[in-house]
């Protein structure tokens, strides 16, 4: 029953989506003939070829962190990273990935990975906010005009710095005294965050750092495919502040973020004066490759490998 749920949610889902982008899809028609040409073949390859590359780079991080609480191989931890993927059409999305992550694994012991977890995500949330910082410092034209531009500087730097204090600190946040029976269970099912040395957590930042600069290189390539008459170091600097709005005003599920992408691409991309069809297809096209075709494989894993209900 549960798949069958969250099968015709994520179907609803992509179906809601064509609906709503129709304008973008018949963007990406009319443009077809301009970017699949032969000089395009080389940067249409590495747009393509980045594809497996971002999901394997997330996977090797899920499985280096998970591992220290369960026994998993690449392969599963690549199918729960895409089911978690998936499930997060369903259910809000960093809970609907952490769930289907979690419940995707064969190990009867995989509440245990609550911990690992959270600690993904959040390595994710970090970078994207430390790259989305450096754009920010580093940006001609800004979103924001004064005293809003202060305001958001100071917040980024206590985000910076706060994330910071959580990795040096995080034995002493796991260790609070927990009173309540679900409190009880959560703690016990993250307690994998204290095995976790320096090195562990400067290797899981790595990952997610390698992940974010492909992300970014995918999203910078395929706009550049648009002809915009943007140097391709200012497009990596715009690319940074829209994952970092995406990341600060996380989308209800990952329809709302297809949403939330356009919108911060067409006020980011303002300044220059570009033709905003241009820009939604080019988000529009991102989506596309990279997220509704890894979501189309989590949904065959889902349906392919039966969910286990019964917890520890």
């Amino acid at each position: 029953m549960a798949k069958w749920i969250v099968t015709l949610l994520i179907l609803s889902y992509i179906y809601a989506t064509f609906q709503k982008e129709q304008k973008g899809v018949r963007d990406i028609g009319v443009v077809l003939h301009s970017i699949f040409i032969l000089p395009n073949r080389f940067v249409l390859g590495i747009l393509f070829f980045l594809v497996p590359i971002n999901w394997m780079l997330e996977s090797l991080k899920w499985k280096f962190l998970a591992q220290k609480a369960v026994s998993l191989d690449f392969r599963e931890a690549f199918r729960s990273t895409l089911a978690g993927l998936a499930v997060g059409v369903a259910v809000p999305a960093q809970l609907g990935d952490t769930l289907g992550r979690i419940t995707s694994l064969r190990s009867d012991k995989r509440l245990k990975t609550l911990g690992a977890a959270l600690v993904s995500n959040g390595i994710q949330f970090y970078i994207s906010v430390l790259g989305g910082t450096l754009g920010w410092l580093l940006a001609s034209t800004l979103p924001f005009s004064p005293p809003y531009d202060v305001m958001m500087e100071f917040l980024l730097v206590l985000i910076v710095l706060g994330g910071i204090g959580v990795g040096i600190f995080r034995r002493k946040i796991t260790g609070w005294p927990a009173k309540r029976q679900w409190a009880i269970k959560f703690k016990e099912n993250i307690q994998v965050i204290n095995l976790y040395t320096g090195r562990d957590l400067t290797l899981a930042l790595g990952l997610g750092a390698l992940r974010y600069a492909v992300f970014v290189a995918q999203f910078a390539l395929a706009l550049s495919l648009f002809d915009l008459p943007i140097p391709f170091l200012n497009l990596i600097r715009c690319v940074s502040l829209i994952l970092l709005a995406k990341t600060l005003l996380p989308a209800i599920n990952v329809l709302g973020d297809l949403g939330l992408r356009e919108f911060t691409a067409l006020l980011v991309f303002e300044p220059y004066g570009l033709a905003s069809e241009k820009i939604i297809a080019a988000t529009f096209l991102i989506w596309l490759i990279n997220i509704l075709g890894p979501l189309l494989v989590g949904v065959f894993l889902i349906w392919k490998h039966q969910w286990n209900a019964r917890y520890e």
